[in-house]
This record gives structure tokens, sequence and C-alpha cells, in this order.
């Protein structure tokens, strides 16, 4: 099995990191592309960079699809462009917000989130709405850190 793993922005150590991450835990003989655009946003912190973002996110899905990926995975919490990506795919379309929200309901009776940048929490309950699972997310809450300042300090972990 081939999995696209898109990052919609364009920072290339983000999408290297999700990529190895992703391939530590998938099973044997499934194949990760792990791609993020050559243009848009270098991070997604809410609404104005998310729309910036899917132009370049729908063509790498595009051309997932022509290289034989069989599903999608959208790594960006926000789910950015998940619903246009399912729109142009013949396959499933993971959004790591989704997914997350998701087990977390099946793993305990509540959840709580925690974002980057305060101009997150919007997006991200609105998504707890669609989701289905408001009832279930208790709080939201923002770290105060920027994306890329995150992706950093990673670095040296």
């Amino acid at each position: 099995m081939k999995i696209l793993l898109v990052n919609p922005n364009t920072t290339s150590s983000m999408t290297d990191k999700a990529g190895e991450a992703a391939r530590m835990v998938v099973a044997s003989g499934t194949e990760i592309i792990a791609v993020n655009p050559e243009y848009g946003p270098i991070s997604i912190e809410g609404y104005y960079d998310e729309v910036f973002s899917i132009p370049g996110l729908l063509e790498e899905v595009r051309k997932g699809e022509a290289s034989g990926c069989q599903g999608t995975v959208i790594a960006c919490f926000d789910d950015t462009g998940l619903d246009a990506a399912r729109c142009i795919a013949s396959g499933p379309v993971v959004g790591t917000c989704e997914a997350a929200m998701h087990t977390a309901s099946l793993l305990a009776n509540s959840f709580s989130i925690v974002t980057t940048l305060r101009r997150s929490i919007p997006a991200l309950e609105e998504l707890t709405v669609k989701y289905g699972m408001s009832r279930k997310c208790h709080r939201i809450r923002a770290t105060e850190v920027p994306v890329l300042e995150l992706e950093l300090s990673l670095i040296h972990i």
C-alpha cells in the first residue's frame, strides 16, 4: 500500500519529521510518501494561513493520485483542505484532527486539545462541532508558541 502524507505548509523539515513518524508506525509493506507544497505559507496558524495553503495541498493530492497513492493523510491539525481533498481523491483522505478526536473519544469520556496560538482556537472549535465532538471536548488551550518555534524546539529533542 502507498499512502500520501501531505503537510500543507511549505516547511520541509516538518514534512520530513512527519514522514519519519508515520514510517515508524505503519504496517510492513506500506510506503509513506511525505510531501509539502512548493508554494504557500511556511506555517498554518488559523484561517488566514489555511486559505493560502489549500491550492498547493490540492496539487500534491493530485500528484499523489497520479503516482498511485491509495490514501492520503493531511498532516495539519486544522485538517486544512480536508473536504476539498476528499472531493478530488479516489481513496480515503484522513485529517489528523478528525482522527485524533475520534481516537480520544474511544479512549476516554472526554478530552482537551492543546494548540499553538489563540488564533487557532476558533478553527478547532468549529471542527469539534463538525465532527460531533463538541460535548466530548472540554477545553481548547493555546500555548502561544508559534508553529515554527515549536518545530525548531523538536530538532533538539
